[in-house]
């Protein structure tokens, strides 16, 4: 009985949290660049072919005829110097015949050739490769080491000139390989781990100033370490990395928050998600030049002698005039103190406070 009671422990997981997709790093030996854009890879498949034993009454499969793998693939950014890209291309050509005496007479300097004892010359064309597993912690778990890889397909790059958003090119490199060893670590085996690197992202834009409307232009953004990349104000989904967003100006500004009656302005956040589970934003304002119409062009205001109005009567008519012209930016004239002008022009007395620099009595009317 107790020896049962004890056996449900084994039967048990001792760690519930799922396995985490994004949570990995490839290293191939011959190929370091490619591993440090990679953003897919796989642990193969593997089939095991069975016999059939024929019997009189039906056939019974029987298990141990060949096993075999599927081959290895790896997705990864193309760099704007083709280096990751050229290392398996490179690789791949110094498999197959060279083009010419010359290519191979480079190819026998190269201390990746080796000479076997029967004098024969060929190109040393296995590396060894491991793929690292990450748990929900970013600590590496286990360890996937195959032997000898070599790479026996490589896509084709596409350019496409009528893409309307960047879309930076992705290359796939596939392996064969003789057999891969999987070396999960135990939970109660201390090991050394590298922390998963911290996202970072920036935002910027190629408006300089107070921009035009019927301008366009462009967010730019970098990052790293990230898994995905989103802006807000409606503009979306961006790839990772670094790129660019063009924006129509007048669909934009038609966002903006008024700033005061000449400008305004509205401000993008970037969201970047990092493969260590981490968010990391960065923010950037445009502001904008609003257009000048009959709410809010810029005017001096004028008052002329009026006999028939009351200073009442024109202080209620000026206080009305700011009400319904609350955008507008005034450059108001201070009138002379000197004589009877304030009585003979009827001027209000806001008026006169909002023209004193010395006034104590607070305007909260648009800067004047």
């Amino acid at each position: 009985m107790p020896e049962s009671s004890d056996n449900w422990k084994i039967t048990q997981l001792s760690n519930r949290n799922y396995l985490s997709p994004i949570g990995f790093k490839f290293i191939v030996t011959k190929v370091p660049k490619a591993d440090f854009f990679s953003n897919s890879a796989s642990i193969p498949g593997i089939n095991l072919g069975f016999a059939q034993q024929n019997t009189y009454l039906r056939d019974i499969p029987v298990p141990g005829d060949k096993l075999t793998y599927d081959d290895f693939t790896l997705r990864f950014f193309v760099d704007e110097n083709l280096e990751n890209y050229l290392e398996v291309h490179n690789w791949m050509r110094g498999l197959g015949y060279p083009d010419s005496l010359s290519e191979f007479s480079a190819l026998k300097n190269d201390d990746k050739y080796i000479q076997d004892t029967n004098g024969r010359s060929p190109y040393n064309e296995y590396s060894d490769a491991t793929l690292l597993v990450y748990n929900s912690n970013f600590n590496v778990i286990a360890k996937i080491n195959f032997r000898d890889t070599f790479p026996v397909g490589l896509s084709a790059i596409n350019f496409d000139a009528a893409q309307e958003d960047i879309k930076y090119v992705m290359a796939e490199a596939t392996f064969k390989y003789s057999i891969y060893d999987i070396d999960v670590f135990a939970p109660d085996v201390p090991r050394v781990v590298t922390a998963a690197p911290q996202p970072t992202v920036t935002l910027s834009s190629t408006v300089s100033g107070n921009h035009d409307p019927t301008q366009n232009f462009s967010l730019e953004y970098t990052s790293s370490n990230v898994s995905s990349l989103s802006i807000d104000q409606g503009v979306g989904s961006v790839a990772v990395g670094s790129g660019s967003k063009l924006l129509a100006g007048d669909v934009e500004s038609a966002k903006a928050t008024n700033v005061d009656s000449l400008t305004s302005s509205i401000t993008y956040t970037i969201t970047g998600v990092g493969i260590n589970g981490t968010t990391v934003t960065a923010s950037h304002t445009i502001t904008f030049l609003r257009p000048q119409t009959s709410v809010n062009r810029v005017c001096i205001a004028i008052i002329d002698e009026n006999d028939n109005n009351s200073i009442a009567n024109m202080e209620s008519k000026w206080v009305q005039f700011r009400a319904n012209w609350p955008d507008r930016h005034f450059y108001l004239l201070q009138p002379s103190s000197g004589g009877n002008m304030i009585n003979t022009l009827r001027i209000p007395p806001s008026f006169l406070e909002q023209t004193d620099p010395d006034s104590t009595t607070a305007d909260t009317e648009p800067s004047d």
